[in-house]
């Protein structure tokens, strides 16, 4: 889902701060936090409650949503309020209750990254609609099988933090039985604990997948790039 497609070319949202700054678009990038030192610390605590006021107030005209700096978890909470969201994309932040996503009855792109703080994925099984998921920064989920509920998902990518890197153990990836229909899959920094990536095999409609060698996987990382439309 990109953005919003006028003629030929595509209208890219302005990036802002304050809800001031809001005029009603449907395309919206925040930049709410971390301010550096053009703002005090009373001004920057402001902007962030101004935000949260108006999300949690009631739906708006926005529907695709891009947090591009730390998203504190007050503010991912007030996004229960934004049952009209198509697409979500959080930079990073502590928040760790997924319910206000479950609202999100029109959402098809959720991209979650920076999620250290998760540790129950089960409000993501509501969201049967979601196309495009990616959740990474996984630093204290061990079960990933509400993500088998999705069965709108076709694009997939999970992990922990590649840039540290460190790696999410997992129970398994047996929820991928559940998902025919995944077209693309990128599992990076993530392990599963039973080693048992056969799962991977049983997807008929991949395009593409990658996943992170394991020591003692089954079957081998020599086994999946052969018989998967393995992407380097």
């Amino acid at each position: 889902m990109g953005w919003l497609s006028i003629g030929r070319g595509r209208v890219k949202p302005r990036t802002i701060t304050r809800l001031a700054d809001y005029r009603g678009e449907a395309q919206v990038v925040v930049e709410a936090t971390q301010l550096g030192s053009d703002y005090s610390q009373s001004q920057a605590r402001r902007i962030v409650d101004e935000w949260v006021e108006f999300f949690a107030s009631r739906p708006s005209p926005i529907r695709d949503l891009r947090f591009v700096s730390r998203t504190p978890k007050r503010l991912f909470e007030a996004l229960r309020g934004q049952t009209q969201l198509e697409a979500l994309t959080v930079k990073w932040g502590d928040y760790a209750d997924l319910t206000p996503v479950a609202e999100m009855a029109h959402l098809r792109k959720l991209h979650l990254s920076g999620a250290s703080s998760v540790e129950d994925l089960q409000p993501l099984a509501r969201s049967p609609r979601v196309e495009d998921l990616l959740v990474e920064g996984l630093r204290r989920v061990r079960d990933l099988s509400p993500i088998g509920d999705m069965s709108g998902v076709k694009d997939l990518e999970l992990g922990g933090d590649w840039m540290s890197p460190r790696v999410v153990h997992v129970e398994s990836f047996g929820f991928l039985r559940k998902m025919p229909q995944l077209r693309s899959l990128l599992l990076h920094s993530i392990a599963a604990d039973d080693l048992d990536y056969a799962p991977v095999l049983a997807l008929p409609n991949l395009t593409s997948v990658r996943v992170m060698e394991v020591r003692g996987m089954r079957p081998s990382i020599d086994v999946l790039k052969a018989e998967t439309p393995w992407t380097e």
